[in-house]
């Protein structure tokens, strides 16, 4: 019979112990998407005047959150897409909840379907998000709908849903660029 303490720990032997300024570095890289989000927030609430800023505000918002969901879990958790969708309903002049509401629901869609997702080459993904998009774009255009009490054009969702489509596969460029250097945990 062997005793549980019997056999040496050699995770604790192998790793080297981790300073104060390592675990940082770690914790930063991996909140890199979270900060992304937050700061595209604060600059698109500011008046420069570009036409569809809002409709940026949300695409860009729905794409970090659909890739680093999928594709690196441990830099998008629920509570920080929850944090997120509060930074841009704060900054954005939607319906209230709505961008929360469909942060949320794309967190969802993407962590259930994770591992399926990574398997897909990039137009899969592209059009399974495209379809999403497009969904969280209706749904904001119907609560502005229903709180207008008015059938209204749906050109600014069509809008929203065209930019959030298009904008995805610049962005996921630059998300693969960042997952291998400045926002990789494993470089800390």
């Amino acid at each position: 019979m062997v005793a549980e303490n019997s056999t040496p720990h050699l995770h604790s032997a192998v790793e080297p112990r981790q300073t104060l300024r390592r675990r940082l570095d770690i914790i930063a890289r991996a909140a890199m998407p979270s900060l992304f989000i937050v700061l595209v927030a604060v600059l698109l609430s500011a008046p420069f005047g570009i036409p569809g800023q809002s409709e940026l505000q949300f695409g860009i918002a729905m794409c970090t959150v659909w890739f680093w969901t999928f594709s690196r879990p441990r830099s998008m958790p629920a509570w920080a897409v929850f944090l997120c969708g509060l930074s841009v309903e704060i900054f954005s002049f939607g319906p209230p909840g709505a961008v929360l509401l469909s942060l949320l629901v794309i967190y969802g869609v993407a962590h259930h379907w994770r591992y399926g997702l990574s398997r897909l080459g990039f137009v899969s993904c592209w059009l399974i998000f495209s379809f999403f998009a497009a969904l969280a774009s209706f749904f904001q255009w119907a609560l502005v709908c229903i709180h207008a009490f008015a059938l209204l054009s749906p050109a600014p969702g069509l809008f929203q849903a065209a930019l959030t489509i298009g904008i995805y596969p610049s962005l996921t460029a630059l998300f693969v660029w960042g997952r291998r250097t400045f926002a990789n945990p494993d470089q800390a």
